[in-house]
C-alpha cells in the first residue's frame, strides 16, 4: 500500500486517499510537482511596481502545486485479466475525450515492483474535480429538490449526448451517485470511466459484465449495453436522489422501479423518470438527445408515443421531404441528402480517384487547365512587358472565374434540389443509395446488426439525423426542425428492429 507523501514517477506526491479502496485498487489526490502555481500572479498584475516584493515574499512560503487524481491498479494474482483490460481501456478512451465536465486525461505509467512493494502497479492520472459526489450528499441526508434534479438531469444528459454521438459511441456503463460530482463551481461532472465501453466491445468480440446493482439495466447484464442503458442508470440515480432510497429496494418482482408513491413531484417529471427506467429497451428513450428534449418540453399527457407530435403543417412539409414506400420484401425511405456530407464525398480524393469513377477526374483536370492557361499568359505578358497582352489575359481569367462561379452555383442548386438518399430496409440488411437527379454516386450495404445507432445532430437551429455503422456515418436530411429530426430518428430506429 502506498502512503501519504510518496512520490510516484518522480512527479506525483500523494496527499490523501479518495473514496473507498477495493482490493488492488487505490485512488489518491496528489500534487503534480511539475505544475507549480504562482499565487502572487494576480497581485503582481494589479500592482506591477511591487512585483519584486511578491516574488521575494513567495520564496519563503510553501510551494503550491496543481492537484490531480491518481488511480492505481495492482497487477497481482488476485487481479482478473478483465479488470486490467477495463483499466487500460479507461486510459485509452479518456485520451480521446474533450469535454469541460469530464476529467481530462493527463498521464498513464507503470510502477516497478521495487517501488510497489514487490507488485507492479499501473497508474492513470487525470484532472482532480474539487467538490462532493452525489453519494456523499445522500449519506449526509441532503435533500435534493425537484428543481435541482432537473438541473442535474440536464447537465448529465448533455454529457451523455457528447459521449453517445461520438463515432464510435462511448458508453459509460456505470452511472451512479458516486460517479457524479457536484463541483465547487456548481456544475455536474461525470467521473470514473473504468467500466466504459468502446469500439472493441461494441463489435461484440468480447464483453465484460460491469455496472452497479440497482443502477444497471437487465440488458447490460447480458452484455448488450446500448446508449439507453446509460439513460436507465441516470434515471435510477435521479430516483435515488429524490427518494433517498436505493434502487435495489425499489424493484418489484418484474425488476421495475416502483418509486411513484415515494415522491411528490410534477406528473410530467414522474412520467419522464418512469420512461427513462423502463425495463424494455423499446419502451425507453432511445437517445440522450431525445430524453433531454422531452425533459425540456414535457408532453401534455402521459402517453410516451405521443411525446413527438407533429402539427398538420409539419406533417405536410415532412411528406414533401421524406417518402416512405413498402412492398412485401422491403421498405424504401427517400430522404434529402445532407449537402455537407455530399460535398465531402465528392471532394474526397479516395472517392474521386476510385476506378469506378474515372470520369470525375477529367473535369478537375479541365478546370485546372483553364486557370493555368491565362495565368501563364499573364506571366508571359509581364516578361515581354506587353500591357495589352496582360489585360487580355486578365479578361480571359475573369471570364473563366465568372463561368466557374456560375457553374458552382448551378451545381449547388442541383445538389440542393436533386440530391436524395434512399434507405432500403430488407430482412437483415440496410442498403444506402445516395443519388443526384436519379443517378447513383455512392452505394453501400450493411448488415442491420452492424448499425451502432441513430443520432441527431444540431447546428444552430437546424437538425440532421445520422445512421452510425461500424465503417461509416451516413448523414440524412437538411433544415429539419428538432421535432422532425426526433420523428425521423424514431422511424428509422423502428425500421431497424
Amino acid at each position: 500500500m502506498f502512503q501519504v507523501g510518496d512520490i510516484l514517477y518522480k512527479r506525483y506526491r500523494l496527499l490523501e486517499p479518495l473514496g473507498k479502496t477495493a482490493i488492488g485498487h487505490q485512488t489518491w489526490l496528489a500534487d503534480d510537482l511539475l505544475s507549480p502555481i504562482d499565487l502572487s500572479i494576480n497581485k503582481a498584475k494589479k500592482i506591477p511596481w511591487l512585483k519584486w516584493y511578491f516574488r521575494f515574499n513567495q520564496m519563503f512560503k510553501p510551494k503550491v502545486y496543481g492537484q490531480v487524481t491518481v488511480k492505481l491498479l495492482a497487477f497481482n494474482p488476485q487481479l482478473s485479466w478483465e479488470q486490467f483490460k477495463l483499466f487500460e481501456r479507461e486510459a485509452q478512451v479518456l485520451q480521446g475525450l474533450e469535454h469541460p465536465f469530464i476529467p481530462r486525461y493527463q498521464n498513464y505509467f507503470e510502477i516497478s515492483q521495487e517501488v510497489g512493494n514487490g507488485v507492479p502497479w499501473f497508474a492513470l492520472v487525470e484532472d482532480y474535480i474539487p467538490g462532493k459526489s452525489l453519494q456523499e450528499l445522500l449519506e449526509q441526508s441532503h435533500r435534493i429538490s425537484e428543481i435541482q434534479i432537473k438541473k442535474i438531469a440536464i447537465q448529465a444528459l448533455n454529457i451523455l449526448i457528447y459521449l453517445h454521438e461520438l463515432n464510435p459511441p462511448v458508453l459509460h456503463r456505470d452511472i451512479k451517485p458516486s460517479n457524479l460530482i457536484l463541483g465547487e463551481d456548481d456544475n455536474i461532472y461525470l467521473i470514473d470511466f473504468g467500466a466504459v465501453q468502446d469500439e472493441t466491445s461494441v463489435t461484440n468480440i468480447s464483453f465484460t459484465v460491469v455496472g452497479t446493482s440497482g443502477y444497471t439495466p437487465l440488458e447490460q447484464f447480458w452484455g448488450k449495453a446500448v446508449p439507453s442503458s446509460d439513460l436507465y442508470a441516470l434515471g435510477a440515480t435521479l430516483i435515488h436522489l429524490l427518494t433517498g432510497i436505493s434502487p435495489t429496494d425499489l424493484h418489484n418482482q418484474d425488476y421495475q422501479l416502483n418509486f411513484e408513491d415515494q415522491v411528490s413531484i410534477k406528473p410530467t417529471l414522474k412520467q419522464w423518470l418512469k420512461t427513462l427506467t423502463e425495463i424494455k429497451i423499446s419502451q425507453r428513450y432511445q437517445s440522450a438527445r431525445e430524453a433531454l428534449h422531452c425533459l425540456k418540453n414535457p408532453p401534455k399527457n402521459d402517453n410516451r408515443y405521443s411525446r413527438i407530435n407533429l402539427s398538420e403543417s409539419q406533417k405536410k412539409i415532412l411528406k414533401n421531404k421524406i417518402k416512405l414506400t413498402k412492398n412485401s420484401d422491403s421498405i424504401h425511405l427517400t430522404i434529402p441528402s445532407s449537402q455537407s456530407n455530399l460535398l465531402e464525398t465528392i471532394l474526397n480524393q479516395k472517392t474521386i480517384l476510385k476506378k469506378s469513377n474515372p470520369k470525375m477526374v477529367i473535369p478537375l483536370i479541365t478546370v485546372s487547365g483553364l486557370f493555368f492557361i491565362p495565368f501563364s499568359l499573364i506571366i508571359t505578358g509581364i516578361t515581354v512587358n506587353n500591357s495589352d497582352f496582360i489585360i487580355a489575359s486578365l479578361e480571359i481569367m475573369g471570364g473563366i472565374s465568372f463561368l466557374t462561379i456560375l457553374s458552382l452555383i448551378t451545381i449547388y442548386t442541383i445538389i440542393r434540389l436533386g440530391a436524395k438518399t434512399n434507405l432500403i430496409f430488407e430482412q437483415e440488411t440496410l442498403k444506402i443509395q445516395q443519388k443526384i437527379l436519379g443517378f447513383n454516386y455512392l452505394e453501400n450495404q450493411n448488415q442491420k446488426a452492424h448499425v451502432i445507432g441513430v443520432f441527431i445532430h444540431q447546428l444552430f437551429k437546424q437538425y440532421k439525423v445520422s445512421i452510425n455503422t461500424r465503417q461509416m456515418i451516413y448523414m440524412l436530411g437538411d433544415n429539419l426542425t428538432e421535432d422532425e429530426a426526433l420523428w425521423l430518428a424514431r422511424e428509422i430506429k423502428d425500421l431497424l428492429k
